[in-house]
Order: C-alpha cells, then structure tokens, then sequence
C-alpha cells in the first residue's frame, strides 16, 4: 500500500477492529439492500439491519436476536401504555430510553449470572438503534396492525441474520480489509 493507510490509522490508535467493523457495514447495507430491494422483504429501516448485525457482533446471532426482540416487544408495549397516558413525544421517548437501560442491564445480569457471555454482553448493545426500532415497530402498529408489524419484524431478523452472517465472513473482511477500494463496488452494485 503506496500510502500506508493502516500504519497511519494503527499511529493514531484506531484498532483494526474498528476498522473491520466500519468496513463491514456498507455490506451489511448492501445484504439489506438486495433484501428489500431486489427480493421486496421489507424490514424496519433501510440500514438498520446491518447496525442491528454489528451490535451482535458481540452478543452473538441467537442471544443478540433474543434479547434484541424481547426489548423491542416489551419496549413497544410500554410505548403502547405511555399512549394512554397522553404524553408528549420527548417524556415518552425518555421513559422508553430509561426502560430500554435497564431491560440491557437486567439482560446483562442475567447472562452473568447464567454464565451466558453472548447474553452478558448485551449492553453494549447501541442504545440508539435499540430506541429507534422500538419507536418505529410501534408506529407500524399502529397504522398497519399487529400481525403486519410482528411479520416485518420477523424479515428483519431473517435480513440481519444474512448481514451478520456476512458481516463476520472471514473472507469478506479480508478482501475488504487488503483491497478497500472494493467499497466501490459496493456503491456499483
């Protein structure tokens, strides 16, 4: 590599981890893409499948899928109670971020106490995405019903599944990690 690129990153103490990690997301967004685009699953948000796959990158797939559908159902269903209590948008999206917390710190505890490392790492799970999709799981409820909703929900899963899988691919990542300018490619396709 005529410029180097890596030692400068290594220089500034960024990690080749990371570095895997932001490299895998455009194909993780491609997998979502090719879903929703090209097969017509569609899914909750365009790229968030392939955030939701690389905060299971340390969970790993099944305790990342559990733990990720029992707080998005259980945090849809306190955004369901709060409804009635008529509250405005921001106390609302507060209460659910204190609830989304400490269902990831009880999840953690649990997988402590279980022995579980994949559940116990379920606090590092993005607060944000974990958020947005309950917020977005409970509008398509709204609005287009539940089975509607519990079956995008379910395509999600099923596109993460691909992303994670595609994500972690050891052959992925070295191609992508020796050659970068394939992120190209990634924008052609």
């Amino acid at each position: 590599n005529i410029f180097n690129v890596w030692a400068k990153f290594k220089e500034a103490n960024i990690s080749m981890e990371l570095l895997k990690i932001l490299l895998m997301i455009p194909i993780g967004a491609l997998i979502t893409v090719i879903f929703r685009n090209v097969i017509g699953l569609p899914t909750f948000g365009t790229l968030l499948p392939a955030l939701i796959a690389t905060a299971f990158r340390d969970t790993g797939l099944m305790w990342g899928q559990i733990s990720f559908i029992s707080i998005i159902l259980l945090g849809a269903g306190l955004r369901f109670l709060l409804n009635k209590l008529k509250l405005i948008h921001t106390p609302k999206l507060t209460i659910i971020l204190v609830f989304v917390i400490i269902m990831l710190l009880g999840l953690t505890f649990l997988g402590i106490e279980s022995g579980r490392g994949g559940l116990a790492q379920t606090a590092l799970f993005p607060i944000a995405i974990l958020a947005i999709t309950i917020e977005r799981f409970s509008l398509v409820a709204e609005e287009s019903g539940m089975k509607k909703t519990l079956g995008i929900l379910f395509n999600t899963m099923v596109v993460v599944t691909f992303c994670y899988l595609g994500m972690l691919s050891l052959f992925v990542q070295t191609i992508v990690l020796a050659f970068p300018e394939v992120m190209l490619l990634v924008i052609a396709m």
